[in-house]
């Protein structure tokens, strides 16, 4: 089983709504089994989570230190050799089924990479990103980018097409392979806030010196009221956690150089 397979399935099992359902699972088992003060306490457990959720922004809490790591450069530089965005943001089996770019909560991604493609018009665009679902490997992130830069009166075929990546990991070793780019060369990086370190760690350690250009902010800053949201908190846990957990993943399986990679 290869390190992608085993980090999807891996993802599953620690996803916090997941963990969730298992919880609630588990007590109306207990309940079906007679077992009524074990299931009534595991109940209460349950509701105490989602109070707890719901009272804390324990989501901005988590993405705060993530999306504040590397700020936007400040100011730009003068000259780009080249400007990559790592996929992640499409959804392509949507823009399969519809014909239409379909993208998710990051879209930032995709309007960031059109503003810095026009403001630095000769610079090497590269978009790196394949097909991160492990059920339509032969449907591409690519077709969605294409479709939504062609619709914004964008050159499509500027962008160099790095297809293969399933990860992060791969969008990195795959698009070094394909632009091999110079030490003295200026790249500007674009992914999620979020993601930033995690992704510069991995760009470090190839040896690939890159300038972060981070979008798509998921945090603010903790407030007294609470937002009683259920949904969005459980989604920004979601999304924390699983940057969190992928920086201790990379680092331990040697693909990052630093636990909390910096610039």
């Amino acid at each position: 089983m290869s390190f992608f397979e085993i980090s999807k399935i891996f993802g599953l099992l620690i996803d916090p709504l997941n963990s969730i359902f298992l919880l609630s699972f588990i007590a109306a088992l207990l309940l079906w089994l007679g077992k009524h003060r074990a299931a009534r306490a595991l109940s209460t457990f349950i509701v105490a989570i989602f109070v707890v959720i719901l009272v804390f922004p324990i989501g901005d809490l988590l993405l705060i230190p993530l999306e504040e790591r590397f700020p936007p450069p400040n100011p730009w530089p003068t000259k780009v050799d080249g400007i990559i965005m790592l996929g992640g943001s499409q959804i392509p089996l949507l823009t399969h089924a519809h014909g239409q770019p379909a993208l998710n909560g990051h879209a930032e991604r995709m309007t960031t990479f059109l503003a810095l493609a026009r403001r630095y018009p000769d610079a090497k665009l590269v978009f790196s990103g394949g097909a991160g679902d492990m059920r339509q490997q032969n449907i591409k992130e690519s077709e969605t980018v294409k479709l939504f830069l062609t619709q914004q009166g964008f050159d499509a075929d500027r962008v160099i097409y790095e297809s293969k990546s399933r990860n992060t990991y791969e969008n990195v070793i795959f698009s070094q392979e394909m632009v091999k780019p110079k030490n003295d060369e200026t790249w500007l990086l674009i992914t999620s806030a979020a993601s930033i370190p995690r992704a510069v760690g991995l760009f470090q350690k190839v040896g690939w010196p890159v300038v972060a250009a981070p979008c798509s902010y998921k945090s603010l800053k903790p407030s007294l009221v609470p937002s009683l949201n259920l949904s969005e908190s459980i989604s920004s846990i979601q999304y924390a956690t699983h940057e969190w957990i992928g920086l201790a993943v990379y680092y331990m399986t040697g693909k990052t150089q630093s636990l909390f990679p910096k610039s």
